[in-house]
């Protein structure tokens, strides 16, 4: 308990600073952090911040919500997640038992109940957030298969239960998933917090097995066919936390329905285990028990991870829940590899990379242990930081390419060590891996991008920023890449200040990312950049250009909180590219003269980012990249031209779609086919 209370005691800091600098509640604090945690581990998708509470008798409350529909489904197939908190502003830490849990899944049963019911339409206020999710919710119920509920606690939760029961809410399945003090612990320190699957205990068994390999190179292997009932009761229960993070990652950005697999299980079902490729999963330890007549079985797994069968996996809950299949004479084959903990970060996102070979290039830039991630963290270490006026020592920006880093930095450190790393790397200068593919993409002209939250963003920007940087990752991007999280972190916290704010809160994170977006968008349409290298080398913006922006977020802030016609969601209008394109994008005119001050011509910019590339990228590229730079401006109408003559192919779309943003890194493909473009289209470059 010793050791939780210490993670308490930082908890309630890091909530009590982060409410404070955001001027919110400490409860939107927590949801905050445990949302963000949740998501990394699996637990949910990005969870929208919804918060939902009437007290009165049969009262009812959610905090925050994600829909999560197949593509290509034409049934019930969805997850609705919902989550509530039960948060204690106790100065120590509280105990609570299954009682307390139940409690707050009852809250959520009434306002699901309540939801889908014309009166909650006819009683409650048009403009009011329980309103909003209610129509939302009912807009989405029919394409919805089974409810996750997420519990999020500061307390600890005390019971033997690991699986909370199944219970219905009219047809709908749901699940319960408790996330308390420990689970922060373990997440927060070593990145997640493992998958302990007992058959014995919660899913009426041991599967029967067949050791194919004892403790050769660090690990020992198991072959078994799982019952189809079995895996779908298990992936009910702990869904994409089962999936290894690469893999989880990638099927969040492009879930789909695998049609194949839902039609043997319609047609064929005692097929399926012929015609399926199985799983291929991993493990730290594995419990086995005696069958009798010579069988052993797999009684517990611990720190269960599918690495290649996850759409498998999926379909399976999908067939049984959204079709109503009969999965009992369906069975899985899987290859389990139990390995060695010491040698788990090594071996797994190999075995991943190697079992998912259709994904090989996307799933291995998706690592934390990528060459580009390693790349950048390297570059956080190495680069020095200008010392900023006013202070008395030199820091350093922290690049968080793994979950727990960072905490880990002061982890067995005596009070003067703690001391000086903390001067040296301050909270305030740490950069996550998912932080920086929302600055850069805000940045980039795709706000909307960043508002499906963070592990979406995350993947478009590795697929189409990182994955084409690779070689270019110098110390110049760095330094831009820096600033440009110096402008996020002091617009949000300025934003955070505001009176308007105060007066209307909500959606200041996408606040932030489109009025950058908005900024940003309005010096190139002037044929200029910001000036990435001063805000870089004063390590802050410039008040003018704060004052500036915080403007534009203002007049933002009020469009984005009145979506037009049927988009009665704000935050959901946020994630649509129509709500960049037709009511953001030109909201903000042209620079002023006084502002102007705080940019430089775009060839400038593109000659600072080329610095040190001559050797990674021909001179030939540099200089037809340079010589875009006058064409950033007509990026939009060189597209509707190609558009009208039918010309676009994808990679000359791609490479527009960079022109825009004056990101001059195109591939050979995009960069050929733009010039074939501009050439078909007379245009000089």
């Amino acid at each position: 308990m010793g050791d939780l209370e210490s993670h308490f005691r930082e908890l309630a800091s890091e909530i009590a600073v982060g409410a404070s600098a955001d001027g919110e509640l400490k409860v939107t604090e927590f949801f905050k952090i445990f949302s963000r945690l949740a998501a990394e581990n699996g637990d949910c998708p990005d969870l929208d911040y919804a918060p939902v509470l009437h007290d009165a008798n049969g009262g009812y409350r959610v905090d925050g919500y994600a829909i999560d529909i197949p593509e290509g489904s034409d049934s019930p197939s969805g997850d609705l997640h919902l989550a509530i908190c039960s948060y204690y502003q106790d100065d120590t830490l509280v105990t609570i038992n299954a009682k307390e849990i139940d409690r707050a899944v009852a809250e959520v049963e009434r306002f699901l109940r309540y939801a889908v019911t014309d009166r909650a339409l006819n009683e409650l206020e048009e403009e009011s957030p329980t309103y909003r999710l209610a129509l939302h919710l009912r807009q989405y119920l029919p394409m919805v298969a089974r409810v996750r509920l997420l519990v999020f606690t500061n307390a600890s939760l005390k019971t033997r239960r690991k699986v909370f029961e199944s219970r219905l809410i009219g047809k709908l399945p749901l699940t319960v998933n408790v996330f308390d003090i420990e689970r922060y612990a373990k997440i927060s320190s070593a990145g997640s917090d493992p998958v302990e699957v007992s058959f014995n205990e919660d899913f009426k068994g041991a599967i029967p097995c067949l050791a194919a390999s004892m403790k050769a190179g660090g690990y020992t292997s198991y072959l078994f066919a799982i019952p189809g009932k079995v895996l779908a009761d298990v992936y009910a229960a702990y869904g994409s936390r089962l999936l290894e993070q690469n893999v989880r990652t990638y099927l969040q950005a492009r879930t789909g329905v695998n049609k194949g697999i839902l039609k043997t299980i319609a047609d064929e079902p005692d097929m399926f285990f012929a015609y399926n490729n199985g799983l291929t999963a991993t493990a730290s330890a594995v419990e086995t028990a005696d069958l009798g007549a010579g069988l052993i079985g797999i009684s517990r797994i611990h720190d269960f991870q599918i690495v290649n069968g996850g759409q498998t996996t999926a379909s399976l809950l999908y067939a049984r829940d959204g079709m109503g299949r009969d999965l009992s004479k369906v069975y899985v084959q899987v290859k389990l590899s139990v390995i060695e903990e010491g040698l788990l970060g090594e071996i797994v996102p190999k075995i991943s990379e190697y079992a998912n070979t259709q994904n090989k290039v996307s799933l291995a830039d998706l690592a934390a242990n990528s060459p580009s991630q390693i790349r950048i963290e390297r570059l956080s270490k190495e680069v020095q930081v200008p010392l900023r006026e006013g202070t008395l020592h030199p820091t350093r920006w922290f690049y968080e390419r793994a979950r727990g880093q960072y905490k880990n930095l002061f982890a067995y450190k005596t009070v003067p060590q703690r001391t000086r790393l903390e001067t040296e790397y301050p909270k305030s200068q740490v950069i996550e891996k998912t932080d920086l593919a929302k600055f850069e993409l805000s940045f980039d002209g795709r706000p909307h991008h960043v508002c499906e939250g963070a592990q979406k963003c995350f993947v478009r920007y590795v697929t189409s920023v990182l994955s084409h940087l690779r070689t270019n990752l110098g110390e110049t991007w760095f330094r831009f890449a820096v600033a440009k999280a110096i402008i996020f972190k002091s617009l949000d916290q300025h934003i955070a200040r505001s009176d308007w704010y105060k007066a209307d809160k909500g959606l200041k994170a996408q606040t932030v990312a489109y009025a950058i977006a908005a900024s940003a968008h309005a010096f190139r349409a002037a044929g200029r950049q910001m000036n990435l290298r001063r805000i870089w080398d004063e390590q802050e913006v410039p008040a003018g250009l704060l004052a500036w922006m915080l403007e534009n977020s203002k007049r933002i802030h009020g469009v984005l909180s009145n979506p037009p016609g049927s988009a009665k969601n704000p935050s959901e209008f946020c994630k649509k590219e129509y709500c960049w394109t037709d009511h953001v994008r030109g909201s903000v005119s042209a620079p002023p003269a006084a502002i102007v001050q705080f940019s430089v011509p775009l060839l400038e910019y593109l000659s600072q980012s080329a610095e040190g590339l001559e050797e990674t990228r021909g001179r030939a590229d540099l200089a037809f990249d340079a010589s875009l730079a006058s064409l950033v401006p007509r990026a939009a109408a060189i597209r509707d031209h190609g558009r009208k003559r039918q010309l676009l192919s994808g990679n000359s779309s791609r490479a527009l779609d960079k022109l825009e943003m004056a990101r001059l890194i195109f591939t050979k493909a995009e960069r050929n086919s733009l010039k074939r473009l501009l050439e078909r289209l007379g245009i000089n470059f």
